[in-house]
Formats: structure tokens, sequence, C-alpha cells
């Protein structure tokens, strides 16, 4: 047993040498003395000088340690005198004694102060690309000795999966990204990340908060704050990396939103890179009222281009609280109630420029959608795609009050105000922003008051020029094809609509529209074509051009009894006060056709016909939209008896036409019959012909022959007074003939 105490002995005297020429060195060593050949060194291995311009500080036992400060590496050949990278301080500490046991255990790493400044230039150079060259090159003059990290003789050498950190620290980190080539600059800082007893393929908690900022030429900059707290499990061997029980937090401000969001993010982030494919499961989204949920994962990480694949429900939200707490105003709805409940499930493919969903489900308030999609960002512009069948959609519900009230009868209460000018306020900027290409099918639409089925749609939106081509459904016991143009690429918005009615039932067509009784009501066809620009409702009717054409049939105009104002005139005619018989206000008919073009906002009529078993109209005039005035005429001929008051007939007015002007606004138009001119032209024609038969019997009767009768003629002029007696009896029989037809 002495062998074993002796070998102690000297195992302990060799110890206690060792620490005294620790000791010794670390007393006489200055490692600041070495400073010019450690930049020589660096430099001829990188091509970069480096700067030392701090102290440096060197520990031999218990653990080797070294401390630097004030260092910066110069950054490559055209990007600027600002250094690549450079340090405040950095310590660090190595465990001795594990190194004797080829193993490498971190006491600690701390680091401050650290910049690192990444750039490209327009030609697509890296300032990183010369060291990546350098350090292939020395890899490839470099003996490989295997999978075991051999040494120069074969002996293993430390490996990977035996590393420890007992601690990792850093503060102040800061790392900008100037990429020229796409002009966009990003910068991180600062960056402080805390890391705890960390060993290869073992769960490590991490901390790490960081500032971000990203800026892109002519456009505001975009900042966020992330706050992350979760388990960092890195096998090395396997090269699979994750971040589990992953609980963040983002402040992001958006020039585009009014204040600060906050998101909350939980989800576990795996990376595998010998699968070359990424995944975050179990991820949970929440940004005020709304909540996400489910996975996406990431393929093809080695490739040109990777795929994505996608699964996302969210919780039923409430839209409004939402764009309240981004910091915008939620859109303004007729009714109240609208844009409170919404609901989404999406599934999504394809690759980061490419994203094709399918399917897709979306509940708003009571209307349901399902289909499917596409985002493409392949183009210079993104380009959006849809296909989307649902159930009931009120748009009515959605549209801004203003639109309701610009389409809805003004209340009497004040007359003689001047009408409102309602502005019309589109998103431009949003119509503008991407391309839609869409296809929309509803079971049912309200649309401004109109009820339609069957809806069958096509949406197309290019360079802020969104077309519905075409719209067609059925309603009001008819067929409905549409056309509409809404134009935002330029100053001034404009409009295009084409609409034709096949078979409607106009009355109650009208009635819907206007939410007021309709002034036609009949069966039939309508066609309008129509264009407009401006940014209010006065500006459009004064741009209001087109033309259009209607043809109806078994219906009635409202408003206007053609019939009772002709009686009604007749009994004043006669010096009688008109009745009212309790007829409707109104005149059926059973054809009306015409056609009309608009101009500058009047719409001018000139061939309307209308025909019922009593009556032959013709119409023709004009209607100012802007100034809600109109101005027609109805020429209006008896082709049948009319009952007058009393029981009397309007035999005498058969055949002739009476004119109807109809003057006056839209809310209190005016009617009115000249019947006394009418009845006095008509005296006129029958005196005329009874004259003539009066001279001819007077001319038998003198023996008088045609000579004579051209003698008779021709007197006026030659003084003869012998026709005074005749033109005295005209006169007589004139004013005994319109009083026969007075007391008929």
């Amino acid at each position: 047993m002495k062998w074993i105490v002796r070998l102690l002995g000297l195992l302990g005297v060799l110890l206690l040498i060792a620490v005294i020429v620790a000791v010794y060195l670390v007393a006489t060593f200055d490692p600041n003395d070495y400073k010019g050949r450690i930049e020589a060194e660096v430099a001829e291995a990188t091509g970069r000088e480096l700067t030392l311009a701090g102290s440096i500080e060197l520990t031999l036992f218990p653990s080797l340690g070294l401390r630097l400060e004030d260092a910066r590496l110069a950054n490559a050949e055209g990007f600027g005198e600002a250094p690549f990278a450079e340090l405040r301080v950095i310590d660090l500490a190595v465990a001795v004694m594990p190194l004797l046991r080829r193993e490498l255990e971190v006491q600690r790493i701390e680091a401050d102060g650290v910049t690192l400044r990444l750039a490209r230039d327009a030609d697509g150079r890296s300032n990183w690309d010369d060291l990546l060259e350098r350090s292939e090159a020395a890899a490839a003059e470099e003996p490989d000795n295997g999978p075991g990290n051999s040494g120069a003789e074969g002996a293993p050498g430390i490996a990977l999966e035996e590393l420890q950190v007992a601690g990792l620290e850093v503060t102040g980190l800061r790392v900008e990204w100037d990429d020229r080539q796409a002009g966009t600059f990003m910068l991180l800082d600062p960056v402080n990340l805390e890391l705890r007893d960390f060993r290869p393929g073992v769960e490590t908690p991490i901390d790490l908060a960081a500032s971000v900022r990203i800026e892109e030429a002519d456009q505001a900059p975009v900042a966020a704050d992330l706050r992350l707290d979760a388990r960092l499990n890195l096998d090395l061997a396997a090269e699979r990396y994750a971040l589990r029980a992953v609980r963040s937090e983002v402040d992001l401000r958006h020039p585009a939103l009014e204040q600060e969001v906050s998101l909350r993010l939980e989800t576990d982030l795996v990376l595998d890179m010998a699968d070359a494919t990424a995944r975050a499961d179990s991820l949970s989204a929440h940004l005020s009222d709304l909540h996400l949920t489910g996975r996406l994962e990431v393929s093809g990480l080695d490739a040109e281009m990777p795929s994505l694949q996608a699964e996302l429900r969210s919780n039923t939200f409430n839209p409004r609280v939402v764009f309240t707490s981004l910091g915008l105003d939620a859109p303004r709805t007729t009714d109240r109630e609208a844009f409170t409940r919404m609901e989404l499930d999406v599934s999504a493919s394809g690759t980061p420029l490419r994203l094709e969903l399918n399917p897709v489900l979306v509940t708003l308030d009571d209307t349901s959608m399902r289909g499917d999609g596409e985002v493409d960002l392949a183009g210079d512009r993104p380009v959006v795609r849809f296909d989307l069948a649902g159930d009931r959609l009120d748009v009515d519900r959605y549209l801004p009050p203003e639109v309701e009230r610009a389409r809805t009868p003004e209340t009497p209460d004040a007359p003689d105000l001047p009408a409102e000018d309602i502005p019309i306020d589109l998103p431009v900027e949003l119509m503008r922003a991407f391309d839609l290409d869409g296809h929309l099918r509803l079971d049912w639409l309200k649309l401004f008051g109109l009820t339609l089925e069957d809806i069958d749609l096509t949406l197309r939106a290019r360079d802020g020029e969104w077309n519905v081509e075409p719209l067609t459904g059925n309603g009001y016991q008819g067929r409905l094809e549409a056309r509409a143009t809404v134009d935002a690429g330029g100053e001034v918005p404009g409009y295009a609509a084409a609409v034709d009615l096949r078979s409607v039932a106009i009355g109650p067509l009208l009635e819907a529209l206007l939410e007021d009784e309709s002034r036609l009501v009949g069966t039939g066809n309508l066609a309008l074509d129509v264009r407009t620009g401006g940014g209010s409702v006065n500006a459009l009717m004064a741009g209001l051009n087109g033309q259009g054409e209607m043809r109806f049939s078994d219906g009635a105009v409202r408003g206007i009894n053609i019939a009772r104002i002709i009686r009604n005139a007749e009994a004043r005619l006669r010096g009688e006060t008109p009745k009212d018989e309790g007829e409707p206000d109104e005149t059926d008919f059973t054809a009306l056709a015409g056609s009309f073009r608009i101009r500058d906002g009047v719409v001018q009529n000139d061939d309307l016909t209308a025909s019922s078993p009593l009556l032959r109209v013709a119409g023709r005039g004009s209607a100012d939209l802007p100034a809600r005035e109109i101005d027609y005429r109805l020429d209006t001929t008896l082709v049948a008896t009319i009952e007058g008051q009393g029981g009397r007939s309007l035999e005498d007015l058969r055949g002739l036409t009476l004119p109807i002007r109809i003057t006056g606004s839209f809310e209190e138009p005016r009617f009115r019959l000249d019947l006394e001119e009418v009845v006095r032209e008509r005296v006129d024609q029958r005196l005329r012909r009874e004259g003539e038969q009066l001279q001819e019997r007077l001319l038998e009767r003198f023996g008088l022959d045609d000579g004579a009768g051209d003698q008779q003629e021709a007197a006026p002029e030659s003084g003869d007074t012998e026709s005074g007696p005749l033109e005295e009896q005209m006169d007589r029989l004139r004013r005994g003939f319109g009083e026969r037809l007075r007391l008929r």
C-alpha cells in the first residue's frame, strides 16, 4: 500500500507544481503584448483589418477565461467605413477540468454592445461573401479526419454533443440589414438574450427581447417590439431544433394603424434541417377579440421555393372590436348591428408567392359562404382570386348611411331647404392596391332595397377599376342581368352601369328600390345604360349620361287620371263644379313603350306611346334630375266614349287630341288640360263645315254658277258688300252651334 501513498503524494506534488506554474503565468503573462500579432494573423486569415483598441484579460485556472473590450472588424471593400462587426465587451469562461475529459463546459458567455452590419449592394454582392470564400478555401486545405472530430493524430476531439453552457447573456445586440438591391433596411436594436443550463438535446429555458424597424423606399417605417420566452432544444446530431411552449407578445406600429397593436402568440416551433422542414404546431394567435388556432408547415427549405401548408380557424369574434383595437374606424353601416359577428375557417397550401385557399369558410352575421381562393404575389401587383357560394346576403345592412339617404325619398319636414349634397368616399387606395378575379353565387341577395334570388356574379378589378360582369338573378317575376364599373384609378371616380330587366313586375321593383309608392305598374322589359362620375350624389346626378328604353303591358301610371282630368275640364267649361267620384288616381294602359336619353342629368323622351281601350297617348318632354323638376306633355286621344258628370258623354271630344301638360317638382307635379281651346278649335271646324254647306245652298238658291261663286269669293277684295249678309249669317250660325254644343 505504500506505493499507492507514494503515487498519491507524487500526484499531489505535480498538482501543486501545476498550480504554482499557472499562478505564475497568470501573474506574469500579459496577452496585450500580443495584440499586434493577433491583428496580423486575423488580417491574413480574413483579409479584413482587426482593431483591438481595448484591453485583453486572460485567466487560466480554475477556469480558462477571456475578456475582450473594444474590438472592431473592418467591412468589406465597397461597403463603407463603418465596421462589419464591433463589440464593447465580451467575457467568456470555460471550466478546465472537463477539458481534460475532452468535454466543453462553458461557465459563462457575456456579451454587451455587439454590433453586426450586414449589407447587400445593388448588384447582389453581400459584405460577407469574401469571408465565406476564405473559410471554404481553408477547410478544403485541412485533412478530413472523419466523423469523430479527430485531431491531427487521429485522437478524438471534443464532440458538439458534449457541449454545455451554464449561462449565456447577450445585451445591447444590434444587427443591421441594408439590402440596397431590394431597397429595404431592417434594424434589430436592441436584442437582449438570456440562456440558462444549455445542453444539446435537452430543453433549456430561453428569454428574448428585441425591437425591430423595417424601412422601405418612399414608405413610412414599420416597427415592432418582441418579447419571447420558450424552451430551446437543439439536437445538433439530428439537426433538429425546436422552440417549445413559446409564449410571445408583439407590439406593432404600422403606418396604416392609428395606434400600437398588441399581438399574443403561443406555439411550438420545430426546425428539422435533415428533412428541410419547419413547423408551427398548436398555433394560437390573439388580437383583441380575434383568436386564431391552427398549424403551419414549411417544407423544401433547401429548395429554391419552399412549400407552405396551413390550417387556421377563428373564434366567433366582433370585427368592430378588432378595428377599434387597431386604432381604425369600423365601417359605417346603415344597420348598427351589422358587422358584429364573424368566423373564419381556412386551409391553405402553396408557396410564399402563390397560396391556394381551399376550403374557405366565412360567416358574417347571418351570411355563410364556402368556396376556394388564391393569393398570387408573383407578379407586379398582388392578385386575389375566389370562387364562393353563399346563402343569404343583405348588402343594404353594410352600406354607409349616406347611400340609404340618397336613394330614399326626402322627408317633407323642410321642403324649402336645399337638398343635402352627400359625399361618396371610396377607399381608393385599397381599391388600387391589388387586382381581383372573383365568382360569387348566392341563394338570396338584397341590394338597394331589391331582393333577388339565384344570384351569379363575376367580379374583376385591374389597376383600381372594379367591374361586375355580369350579375344575373331572378326577382319580381322576371330576370335581371346587369353590368357595373367603378373606376377608382383616376383623380375623380367614375361609374357605369348597364341593366337589362326582362318580364319584371315594375311596380314592386320600384317600390322596393325607392321605398315609396311606384308611379308605374305593369309587366315588361327595361334596358338602361348610364355612366357618370364625381365625389358626391349631386355630382353624380349632374354628370349622368346614357340612354334606355322600356316596354310594359297591362299596367297603370299612378298620380295622373287622364279621364278625370278631361271630365273636370269639361265640367268647368260648362260652368259646373267637378265632383270627386272616388276613382283611383291612376291611368290604366294595355301597352306602354318609349325610349329616353340622358345628358348631364336631364332625361329626354320624345317617343312615349301608351294605349288602352279608352285612350291613345303620345308623350314627350324632359325631367331634370339635379333640379328634380319635370316638363312633359301628353297628347291624349279619346278612342271610345267617356262618360261625363250627370251621365253625359263626351262624344264631341272623341277623336280629338287633348294636350296635358305636366310641370313642377317630382314631389308635387302639376297637371293641366286646356279643354276650352280644344273645344274652340272643334267648334271652328264644325262652323267652317256648316258654313261651307250653307254657302253651297245659298248659291244653289240664287242660281249662281261657279263663276259667280268665284266672283263672290273675290268680292271682298273688290269692295263688294254682298258678302256682308253672308258673314253675319255665319256669325249667327257660329253662336248658335256653340250654344248647342254647350247645352249638350
